[in-house]
């Protein structure tokens, strides 16, 4: 997972990324985090907006010295306030919101790492909390990683050894 977080906030930094953004008149990203509630308490958070907060599981199965999993990627995508999309003009404007969301979906999609194949959307669906109506999308995707094969008494010796380096005599 932490291969695939990588890769998304190194995705939102490109300049072809940004330059996506731009040609639609949207702002990108300006924060990613994993997801630790933020939109439902923004008062205990730092962060800014156009916002996205990355939440996951992963259903592991072991094969050896494999790990295969199916993982679940939820985005939540946090935006600046935009104009309304009722009925009353200029609805066009109003679709910036929309438009912002699937172009956050479109550069997702299909995105893989060494360790995951290509995301694959499953749902999207707004969200109300006190402070913001926003959009989660979800995704999901195979993983696989070697397992770390190192014993308790291995994780022992070497807590010991590295607190060694630290004594002064």
């Amino acid at each position: 997972m932490k291969e695939l977080y990588t890769t998304i906030q190194n995705l939102f930094s490109t300049e072809a990324t940004k330059a996506v953004f731009n040609e639609a008149h949207l702002y990108p990203p300006e924060f990613i985090d994993l997801y630790n509630g933020q939109p439902e308490s923004p008062e205990e958070f730092e962060f800014t907006t156009p916002a996205l907060f990355l939440d996951y599981s992963i259903n592991w199965e072991r094969s050896g010295a494999m790990r295969r999993g199916e993982l679940t990627l939820e985005v939540h995508v946090l935006t600046d306030p935009t104009p309304e999309t009722d009925n009353l003009p200029p609805v066009i404007e109003g679709m910036e919101k929309i438009t912002y969301y699937e172009t956050i979906s479109d550069l997702l999609e299909d995105l893989s790492t060494s360790e995951t194949s290509g995301l694959i959307l499953k749902l999207e669906r707004p969200v109300t909390t006190d402070y913001f109506n926003y959009h989660l999308l979800t995704f999901s995707c195979t993983i696989s990683r070697r397992r770390t094969d190192i014993s308790l008494m291995g994780k022992v010796e070497n807590i010991i050894a590295d607190r060694k380096k630290y004594i002064v005599d």
